[in-house]
């Protein structure tokens, strides 16, 4: 209860300085706070993967969660570097901050499928666990999806294909994300699901999952208001990006603090038995 307590003070603190900032630094304020959180959870990823090693499927998963984290980092630095250096506000074209949120996605999926992959293997979870249902399911949400953002994109302001506004490429990138969103959050709760007996797992897994559906609910929100040309609402989505974070961190942080030690503990204890 403690442990949930301490996210949810630091996530009203760290947003409560974006919220509270001057309106022309909020910006600024927000791009600052998401790298420092995303630096900390891929700080703690990276502890978890040194200690833990990449050996088996659970190592190799949370080297990917790692590489995943990383590589969203970078994304936000890239955004930070065009703010400083460009003074881009608004991100409007397909940028390299695209390639390494894609690249994010990517290792994800893998972190995510890794661990269905080691329930399957498991003998309690053969029955329970299928990993073509779990792409086929995500797929069919994924075309829902790309529907309802498509149909929404052609009856905004985003797009005028007669004009030729907008490149039809940052239209298809737009439109990715909450889909590629939608397709993290289905093995993430199949995992959270199957881990919910096992204690030191299932509160790990239930905060990465509930930072998955965060993302996803704030990609989705900022994707509407960005198409519709509501750029004094994009903010407020960026909360959502730090609470993303932070839940993450603390993912990380009790799977380090409890999983790993504990596991090293059982361990040594092994070792000095006669």
């Amino acid at each position: 209860m403690i442990f949930i307590l301490a996210i949810i003070i630091s996530i009203i603190i760290a947003n409560s300085m974006i919220i509270i900032s001057d309106p022309h630094y909020r910006l600024a304020t927000a791009l600052w706070t998401m790298n420092i959180t995303a630096a900390t959870a891929s700080s703690l990823g990276i502890v978890a993967v040194y200690r833990h090693g990449v050996r088996g499927l659970h190592g190799k998963s949370y080297l990917f969660l790692t590489l995943g984290l990383i590589s969203w980092f970078s994304a936000d630095l890239t955004l930070l570097y065009y703010y400083y250096a460009l003074g881009i506000e608004e991100q409007k074209f397909v940028t390299v901050t695209d390639g390494f949120w894609f690249m994010g996605y990517g290792f994800l999926s893998l972190h995510l499928f890794t661990i269905i992959k080691s329930l399957c293997i498991s003998s309690n979870y053969n029955n329970v666990i299928n990993p073509k249902f779990v792409i086929i399911g995500s797929i069919i949400i994924a075309v829902v999806f790309v529907s309802f953002n498509v149909f929404n994109l052609a009856s905004s302001e985003f797009i005028d294909i007669a004009e030729q506004r907008v490149d039809l490429t940052s239209v298809v990138v737009t439109i990715a994300y909450p889909v590629l969103d939608l397709i993290l959050i289905i093995p993430s709760s199949i995992v959270l699901l199957r881990l919910r007996k096992n204690y030191q797992h299932s509160i790990p897994w239930f905060l990465s999952s509930m930072s998955l559906l965060i993302n996803a609910i704030a990609d989705d929100g900022y994707l509407i208001d960005f198409v519709n040309g509501n750029s004094h609402h994009l903010i407020f989505w960026d909360l959502f990006y730090v609470m993303d974070f932070i839940i993450m961190a603390g993912a990380l942080f009790w799977y380090n603090r409890y999983h790993i030690t504990s596991n090293r503990r059982s361990r040594k204890t092994i070792e000095i038995e006669p």
